[in-house]
């Protein structure tokens, strides 16, 4: 498992955790077709991120290609939970409690729901408290008690330094995007940044990015809390579509 977060910043009203799951023995096959793929764009020794994505329109079809082999038929896995902080009382009382509370929902549904041990990787943020890696461990492998699951470890990384949290972060940041332009449509977000959000969603099989999903075996959107957010606006089947085209210099 490889997480990143968006959204945790002041003035967006979503907050979204995401993140790649990778079967150990499929990793370094999934590493070398993402590194032909950085290579095909064009896109060596570059931190790859959402905060990049403006006017490369190489970054942007890398985007693309990555959700297209996520949405293949493989054993690759992307989930994400969207939070809409103003229906999350925690959030209101401790943002850094929350934000790890529903990191451990991500960690335990993502264990439990594949029948895996997981090792989790995340992004190393600046905490209060130095300790939520080990607490999240704890709480998720007590949630998964009686069940073929288990969390053997919980790793802060450093995303520079893990290409596999650089996609996570980029997938994540889209899809909070989206979800924080539709509760805020005049939220001010970068051109490239609208055509990636349009593409991706195409790659679903969608017309925008804020849906959540039903249950699905490769791309998840979980909308927290479920009583307020649910289906908000739709809950929508993934229909892989792999032959959306790349955006091209003309598009900007």
């Amino acid at each position: 498992m490889f997480a990143d977060e968006s959204g945790t910043n002041d003035g967006s009203p979503c907050f979204t955790i995401g993140c790649v799951l990778i079967p150990i023995e499929e990793l370094d096959q999934f590493e070398t077709q993402i590194k032909g793929l950085i290579a095909k764009h064009g896109l060596p020794n570059q931190e790859l991120k959402w905060a990049s994505i403006r006017s490369s329109h190489g970054r942007i079809n890398f985007l693309i290609d990555l959700l297209k082999l996520l949405l293949a038929d493989n054993s690759y896995v992307y989930m994400c939970k969207v939070t809409l902080k103003a229906a999350y009382r925690k959030w209101q009382l401790d943002e850094e409690r929350a934000f790890y509370t529903c990191h451990t929902h991500l960690i335990t549904y993502c264990a439990d729901s594949l029948r895996a041990t997981i090792i989790a990787n995340i992004d190393d943020k600046s905490d209060s408290y130095g300790k939520h890696d080990e607490v999240v461990q704890i709480i998720a492998n007590y949630n998964l008690k009686g069940k073929d699951a288990r969390v053997e470890s919980v790793n802060k990384q450093n995303s520079k330094e893990l290409l596999l949290i650089q996609l996570a972060d980029l997938l994540t940041g889209a899809v909070n995007a989206a979800h924080n332009l539709y509760q805020a449509p005049d939220i001010q977000l970068h051109l490239g940044k609208h055509l990636a959000i349009e593409k991706l969603a195409a790659c679903l099989g969608w017309q925008y990015l804020h849906h959540d999903t039903y249950p699905n075996a490769n791309f998840n959107i979980w909308h927290f809390p479920e009583k307020e957010f649910r289906a908000n606006p739709s809950s929508e089947k993934v229909i892989s579509n792999q032959g959306v085209k790349y955006v091209v210099r003309e598009d900007f």
